[in-house]
């Protein structure tokens, strides 16, 4: 018979170094997860002496890659991830992602550390059913998040794809997990698309949310190549070098006026002649649950950039029974003052809560 994937447990943890796998995990449900050991497994060359077929194979070393998409529930543990991609954690206490009071009621802040290069070590692990006969454990040591990407539908629960290198699979036939959150977090803090106060805006251009249909956000950590990364004598990934950072937005919106697009294309809503200066702004994204996480204040996810150059992708395609729509792509650029961008989480953890350990 079929073994069904719904008995898995995903889980993550962060790293007090390189080496040190983590002391507590953090389970979070999961729609699907491809986060797996990688063997470079290959065939010689081919060889002169035989019949005309491989005469050898050999292994060039191991590390692990993959990882999960989620409908992130935004009560606790989806802050570690967000920590992992951006490098350093803030909170405003008694304050909500947008500045206000709210009384016990936190602001999470996610950006990069003052070394902005640096991305905190991670260590995941995947309990493969099934579970019963105690199934098959993987633990993957030493990982960096290399992507963080949020999709924002129309009509659908907020997803997050995040993906992972890591240096070190571990592999337990036997496997015991433990957890830090004893019970999955509750569906009630997936932010999902409907939800009134939800919005896509580059408020440098109006103050009005834009008409957006679906847009996707996303943090690429771009690492050094592994071919780079190996070293003689080591069949593993001496480390996970991070050496290029951006967060770029795609999104596909409604063809209401062609303000946005002369904007882009003229550097004016009303502008007739193309313009040379690539045309910039800024970028705010809001989502929202649907379930109250205090009084009247739900659990939040914000995202905050800058400064964007953004481009209009494909010109505006006009078809038959289909509504006129306009593809819009942003990416960030290091801005003259403040932070690159910003990932902002609204829950009741307290200021404590993403201590990252040492």
């Amino acid at each position: 018979m079929a073994v069904t994937a719904q008995a898995g447990v995903f889980s993550w943890g962060g790293q007090t170094a390189k080496g040190a796998v983590a002391t507590t995990f953090y389970q979070h449900r999961a729609a699907d997860i491809d986060l797996g050991a990688v063997s470079d497994d290959r065939l010689g060359p081919p060889e002169v002496g035989g019949i005309p077929v491989p005469t050898f194979p050999y292994r060039a070393g191991i590390m692990a890659a993959g990882g999960a998409t989620i409908n992130p529930r935004l009560e606790d543990t989806f802050g570690w991830l967000l920590e992992g991609a951006a490098g350093a954690w803030s909170v405003a206490t008694d304050k909500d992602v947008l500045g206000t009071t709210v009384t016990g009621f936190n602001a999470h802040t996610f950006k990069f550390a003052t070394d902005a290069g640096f991305v905190p070590w991670m260590s995941f692990r995947k309990h493969i059913p099934p579970i019963s006969t105690g199934g098959l454990g993987e633990t993957f040591v030493d990982c960096k998040i290399v992507s963080m990407a949020l999709a924002f539908p129309n009509d659908g629960p907020i997803q997050a794809r995040v993906d992972v290198l890591g240096r070190t699979p571990e592999f337990d036939d036997s496997p015991t997990f433990s957890y830090g959150n004893t019970e999955f977090e509750d569906y009630e803090s997936i932010p999902v698309a409907c939800v009134t106060g939800g919005y896509l805006k580059v408020p440098d251009f109006s103050a009005t949310a834009l008409p957006i249909t679906q847009a996707t956000v996303t943090l690429a950590n771009q690492p050094l190549d592994i071919r780079q990364e190996k070293v003689y004598g080591s069949p593993y990934l001496e480390d996970v070098t991070v050496i290029g950072r951006q967060l770029t937005v795609d999104m596909i919106l409604k063809w209401t006026d062609p303000e946005l697009y002369l904007a882009i294309l003229t550097g004016s809503t009303t502008g007739t002649q193309w313009s040379p200066a690539p045309w910039m702004g800024d970028l705010d994204v809001m989502a929202l649950s649907t379930k109250l996480a205090i009084l009247t204040t739900p659990w939040q996810l914000r995202v905050e950039a800058e400064s964007m150059m953004y481009q209009v992708v494909g010109g505006i395609r006009l078809a038959g029974n289909n509504a006129v729509m306009m593809r819009v792509q942003g990416t960030a650029i290091a801005p003259s003052t403040g932070d690159y961008f910003k990932f902002h989480l609204g829950n009741l953890i307290n200021s404590t809560g993403y201590t990252w350990p040492t």
